[in-house]
């Protein structure tokens, strides 16, 4: 576990020194008619490319810390890289267009459910609306999704349903003003 934190740190000071934007936040997804996920979403934008434009970014969600906290609903996790296009550069509001691909896992729990599927490969284009405070380092994502299924549906786990939405809350940790 200490080599992943130390590798995490790493990277993440590796990306401070290049980045013109570097946001930390808080999302809070919601699968349509299913689970509450939470975790933690990170971006960056780089000042040679498209600065505060394009931004790319990985996103950890899991129902750990959302419906499946303290309770028996199934625990699944979502790891995610993300590459976001906003639109209106230079102004507060914006919409913004995103393309996730990662990995879906959910633990079935009992011994009896290890033949049903329990992970898959997550693809899902998004959009949404950001708005970002000029005075504060605060910026506040709404967004809606879709999982593109590549199985069938008894290849799939159960849990994973197409349509999503989330709302992330960003701090800027690192930018540069020009």
């Amino acid at each position: 576990m200490k080599k992943y934190i130390f590798f995490f740190i790493a990277i993440l000071g590796c990306i401070t020194l290049n980045a013109q934007k570097l946001n930390i936040g808080i999302k809070l997804q919601k699968t349509h008619f299913m689970y509450w996920e939470n975790g933690i979403s990170v971006q960056y934008s780089f000042s040679n490319f498209k600065p505060s434009q394009f931004y790319l970014g990985v996103d950890y969600v899991t129902s750990r810390l959302g419906t499946a906290f303290n309770s028996n609903a199934l625990k699944q996790d979502s790891y995610i890289a993300t590459v976001a296009w906003h639109f209106r550069k230079g102004k507060p509001f914006h919409v913004t267009t995103k393309i996730n691909a990662g990995f879906f896992n959910v633990n079935l729990g009992e011994e009896i459910f290890k033949e049903l599927p329990h992970s898959a490969f997550l693809l899902s284009p998004e959009i949404g609306l950001s708005y970002d405070f000029k005075q504060l380092p605060i910026i506040v994502n709404l967004g809606t999704g879709y999982n593109i299924g590549f199985k069938n549906e008894a290849e799939s786990p159960g849990t994973l349903q197409p349509f999503f939405y989330n709302f992330t809350i960003y701090y800027e940790l690192f930018k540069i003003t020009k």
